[in-house]
């Protein structure tokens, strides 16, 4: 999720490092691009999906492909050591120049590093080979030994010594020079939408009113919508589920939608999606989960942050759905004629929260507490749209954004600080959500408004994922042109 690719995805999830002119950027993967109009750091620091999170995936899947395969691995990394150095001399640079990132974030980065070189440095580690039987199984370890354990070590010293000490104490882009216009610049860069401050407030205040309205009426015992919050609260805190349970329902969940997609699909899709659990060193500070797509001999998965089992049952259906089926797996895995590159969050996780629209319309959710997770999980995202411009233009600390969250939806202290934090790191990437499911949600309504019983739902879906990824106002353009025909065929 989001990350929220997962993240989504991380966000969410869901992209590999940012590379830059063919040689090794060490700093915030994607989130690196939609800031590149900005006087900040964070286009260095992010703890969501910054090179320390990214690169140690890759160097696993390189070992999980075999020692075979290792020679291009070595290639690929062969400046890493050049690309800490170039991030620490331009940190440096940056400390006494109103850039300096967050110290949230900052202190975020270096308890990630601080545990990748734990990882590291164990015999054991899954980013090295056990057995040294293969010239290439040896050559990888050595480089590992030689060339990132100690850079990684530099880059964490330097983090806990020189910058830590002199990180900005906003929350946000607030202290930062142009917050403004680098807020909406990032905005557009995700979303691919340029909305006003106005306009912002007023979609995420009417999605926290629809959600908390449908959480209302799910109420069995008389209670008013807050003792029922209270309850559903307290329920997240059940101690005898398991991290198993979590993976299981997770499985479950994700089988079941396969079993829907003829109805609502014009084709049928393929079984390739394994439920995985989270790499340790980043759980504490992760979101609940994120997509991944295939990698090599990898098939894709949905990768699901285990920590703290008893707080995530509740979202559990719901997440499957949105990084899974019918979301960022149907998304990635749907016929077309050519697949883009091209990454805009706006519709990739527009598609996503609208997947979980869709999942409760398909009779997905397999009960009453799961369909609130569901209203959980929209109250959630709706509440982005007003703690982003609360954090980088409004200057809230981090505990106002955190308190907003925890008064207005479900999650715990612990995840609305994770959440809060991504906030912080990323600005303009939680928008993209209910922004861009409301472009589709907004256009489906319209669509059933001219077309009544012509309208087909199968035909919809595929007029928004053939072409593939391309700017939001490009998808709505491209959903009423297929009204219009429609409509001229009807009549």
């Amino acid at each position: 999720m989001d990350i929220v690719k997962t993240l989504s995805v991380l966000l969410i999830a869901t992209v590999s490092a940012f590379v830059q002119a063919d040689d090794l950027f060490a700093g915030s993967g994607v989130a690196a691009k939609s800031l590149e109009e900005c006087n900040t750091d964070l286009q260095r620091l992010n703890h969501v999906i910054g090179w320390q999170v990214e690169w140690p995936r890759e160097w696993q899947a390189s070992v999980a492909n075999g020692p075979e395969h290792i020679n291009d691995a070595l290639k690929r990394w062969a400046g890493f050591e050049l690309a800490i150095n170039q991030a620490i001399d331009d940190l440096s640079r940056g400390l006494n120049s109103q850039r300096a990132a967050p110290r949230i974030v900052v202190a975020k980065v270096h308890q990630q590093v601080e545990d990748l070189l734990a990882i590291l440095q164990d015999a054991k580690s899954p980013m090295k080979f056990s057995e040294l039987d293969h010239k290439h199984a040896e050559r990888w370890n050595r480089f590992v030994e030689n060339s990132i354990v100690p850079s990684v070590s530099k880059y964490e010293h330097f983090l806990k010594d020189q910058y830590l000490p002199k990180a900005s104490q906003y929350s946000g882009l607030y202290g930062s020079k142009g917050n403004k216009e680098c807020f909406f610049s990032a905005v557009q860069w995700w979303t691919s939408l340029k909305p006003s401050q106005e306009e912002i407030d007023r979609i995420g205040k009417q999605y926290l009113n629809s959600a908390m309205a449908k959480l209302a009426k799910t109420s069995t015992q008389n209670e008013s919508v807050d003792e029922l919050m209270l309850r559903l609260k307290k329920g997240t805190g059940n101690s005898d589920v398991s991290k198993q349970e979590i993976i299981t329902i997770s499985e479950r969940a994700i089988e079941n939608a396969f079993s829907k997609i003829p109805e609502a699909f014009l084709y049928p899709l393929k079984k390739n999606l394994v439920v995985s659990e989270m790499s340790q060193h980043i759980q504490d500070s992760a979101p609940a989960g994120y997509y991944q797509g295939p990698r090599g001999s990898v098939p894709a998965q949905y990768i699901i942050n285990t920590s703290r089992p008893e707080e995530r049952r509740l979202m559990a259906e719901v997440l499957a759905f949105h990084e899974g089926i019918p979301g960022h797996y149907l998304w990635d895995t749907y016929p077309r004629k050519i697949d883009s590159d091209e990454y805009i969050s706006g519709l990739l996780e527009g598609w996503a929260i609208y997947a979980e629209y869709l999942a409760d319309e398909l009779h997905l959710y397999s009960s009453t507490f799961d369909r609130q997770g569901m209203m959980a999980k929209h109250l959630w995202a709706a509440s982005r749209l007003i703690i982003e411009p609360g954090l980088h233009l409004k200057g809230w600390s981090r505990d106002t954004a955190v308190n907003f969250m925890l008064n207005n939806t479900l999650l715990s202290k612990r995840e609305a600080e994770i959440e809060v934090d991504r906030y912080i790191a990323m600005p303009g990437q939680s928008l993209s959500y209910i922004l861009g499911a409301d472009v589709i949600l907004s256009e489906r309504d319209k669509a059933m408004a001219v077309l009544g019983e012509a309208f087909d739902l199968a035909q919809f879906h595929d007029v928004i994922l053939q072409e593939g990824v391309r700017p939001l106002p490009q998808v709505r353009n491209d959903i009423r042109r297929w009204v219009k025909s429609m409509a001229e065929k009807a009549s």
